[in-house]
């Protein structure tokens, strides 16, 4: 079993006074039911020398070639989770399409068949067949959840991806398959993790094992270490963020927001020396930050410096002159203390 393949990007056709002495080979790949099978593998051979041409079906399960030799061919269709089907002696016609529909089945849709047919072989399927097919569709399927870092959303097809490939490595008879699956569950582990930690408020403690052993393949790997950190948030472990924090930082650059949001904490703690120090750092990495701006008006006020008070607010709301502090800020400058201040 293999992974499925972006589907091929086939060109334009042109047609010269060469198509005349070719044919071409359009189709589809469905399912048993007729829906379109995406990645899906049509492998080309010649007979007559050694030559193959593998091409890749699109969303719509739809594949084509041009310029081929009008020769005969045999035809190998396959797919990820499916049985593999071969056409043999297949003639591509002269200046013509051969169009070609194929329906694959799953292991169990064929061992059904061969049942009803009274053709099924005393060898029974591979019992994790099926679970590696259902863990594999189900980690294709999140992906661009994953992408588009809608975590939450991925969180219950990644899931099921992860118990159905285990499913399928406790009971496949097949090594090789056996091979596969372990190989895949790594990169699924890894996300589980990540869609855990990112997607899940009330479960990051649970994504803890999974990055941690994400984090011993690949220690600069930037996702797993900024879950790590909402994990160490969640347990209130102090050390621990401050550890994947500083890793993080090494890898990105320091964060301003996190460090505006360690500002904040020290405000709120009455710390205003510790809450100007890390919003002198905001400033430094990002000198557009207007919050920071804001914050440290905050602080100057609180110090009774209105000098630094005013400017701090007007480059606030010269950065933000709709943000969500704009209309306090603007009521403090008209404020006959700092409305007359030059």
């Amino acid at each position: 079993m293999r992974r499925l393949l972006p589907a091929l990007l086939l060109p334009a056709l042109c047609f010269t006074l060469h198509a005349e002495s070719t044919g071409r080979i359009v189709g589809k790949v469905l399912t048993k039911e007729g829906k379109p099978i995406k990645g899906a593998k049509i492998l080309l051979k010649r007979l007559d020398i050694h030559w193959a041409k593998e091409l890749t079906t699109n969303a719509q399960g739809e594949f084509m070639q041009v310029g081929l030799e009008p020769r005969i061919y045999d035809i190998t269709v396959s797919a990820d989770g499916f049985i593999s089907l071969e056409d043999k002696n297949e003639k591509i016609p002269l200046a013509d399409v051969l169009k070609k529909d194929y329906k694959l089945l799953t292991p169990e849709q064929a061992q059904a068949e061969a049942i009803a047919s009274g053709t099924a072989k005393t060898a029974p399927v591979d019992p994790g067949a099926a679970a590696d097919a259902a863990g594999r569709d189900a980690f294709n399927s999140i992906i661009p959840l994953y992408n588009a870092q809608k975590y939450g959303e991925a969180l219950p097809g990644i899931e099921t991806a992860y118990k159905k490939l285990n499913e399928s490595l406790a009971e496949t008879k097949d090594d090789k398959a056996k091979a596969e699956t372990a190989n895949l569950l790594p990169q699924v582990s890894r996300v589980y993790g990540i869609c855990l930690a990112m997607g899940s408020p009330d479960r990051k403690a649970e994504a803890e094992p999974f990055l941690q052993k994400a984090l011993t393949v690949n220690p600069k790997d930037e996702l797993v270490l900024a879950g790590l950190v909402q994990v160490a948030k969640a347990k209130g472990d102090k050390a621990a963020e401050a550890k994947y924090q500083a890793d993080l930082d090494v890898l990105q650059g320091p964060n301003p927001g996190v460090l505006y949001n360690k500002a904040v904490e020290a405000f709120n703690a009455g710390d205003t020396g510790a809450a100007k120090t890390q919003l002198g750092k905001v400033l430094k990495v990002d000198p557009k930050f207007a919050e920071a701006y804001y914050l440290m008006a905050m602080v100057a006020f609180g110090e009774n410096n209105l000098h630094a008070t005013k400017q701090n607010l007007q480059k606030y709301l010269e950065l933000a002159p709709t943000g969500k502090n704009a209309a306090t800020a603007k009521d403090m400058l008209n404020d006959p203390s700092l409305k007359h201040l030059k």
